[in-house]
């Protein structure tokens, strides 16, 4: 892909997947592509922190374990993390490191960016990846990965960085302009627009893989002062 060279994300050994989300047949390609990327059979972990409630993470965390098992995917469960107390409980820290794959739960960016940042949650999930995990953002959860997020409301906020110089914008509709105004007013940036059923897959040795079920692509927007 021609974004390869400009495009540069965290280092790591595993991968990170990008994932604008849609029907659940939508996500099979992914989940398949997620599970033929992991190194070892290490658990998978669903982290349900964006999510409108508890109860509502745990069910989608749940439904997501167990739809990847079916695909062949190691057993799972659902690291339950929505404060940031939770961020620093030994227990869930243990269960991130060891993850083979996890699964950032889709819902409010701000909520999963506010409740990690700083704490040994992020520190582990950073870990994990290092060694090898795959790290799925579903949604408006991708957004934490990049230096800047585009929320569907059209609102930017700051990301974790993973993706330095890199505004992500899930959801992607390309009949708008709210892309390219967010790089107007952003110039130093890389955009990137995942529409809805596609996903970005970025791995070691500067692997860049799209992933799609409805045919559509990643959209590419560089800002006028963005520099390799």
């Amino acid at each position: 892909m021609g974004i390869a060279r400009p495009l540069r994300w965290h280092d790591g050994r595993g991968w990170l997947i990008l994932a604008s989300g849609g029907e659940p047949k939508d996500m099979t390609a992914i989940y398949r592509a997620a599970i033929e990327a992991m190194s070892d059979e290490s658990p998978v972990v669903y982290v349900p922190t964006a999510s409108a409630s508890p109860d509502d993470g745990r069910r989608r965390g749940q439904s997501v374990i167990k739809q990847v098992e079916q695909l062949g995917g190691p057993v799972g469960y659902v690291a339950p993390i929505f404060t940031r107390t939770e961020a620093t409980d030994p227990k869930n820290i243990r269960r991130l490191t060891q993850a083979g794959l996890v699964y950032l739960g889709g819902g409010d960016v701000r909520r999963l960016v506010e409740t990690l940042s700083g704490t040994p949650a992020l520190d582990a999930l950073a870990a994990a990846y290092e060694a090898g995990a795959v790290i799925i953002a579903e949604s408006e959860t991708a957004c934490a990965l990049g230096a800047w997020g585009l929320c569907v409301s059209g609102e930017t906020f700051a990301g974790w960085g993973w993706l330095p110089q890199v505004l992500i914008c899930p959801a992607f509709d390309d009949t708008t302009s709210v892309l390219r105004d967010a790089i107007r007013a952003r110039p130093e940036c890389l955009g990137l627009g995942i529409p809805e059923a596609v996903a970005l897959a970025l791995g070691p040795e500067n692997q860049v893989q799209t992933l799609s079920a409805s045919g559509q692509q990643v959209k590419v927007v560089l800002g006028h002062r963005f520099r390799q």
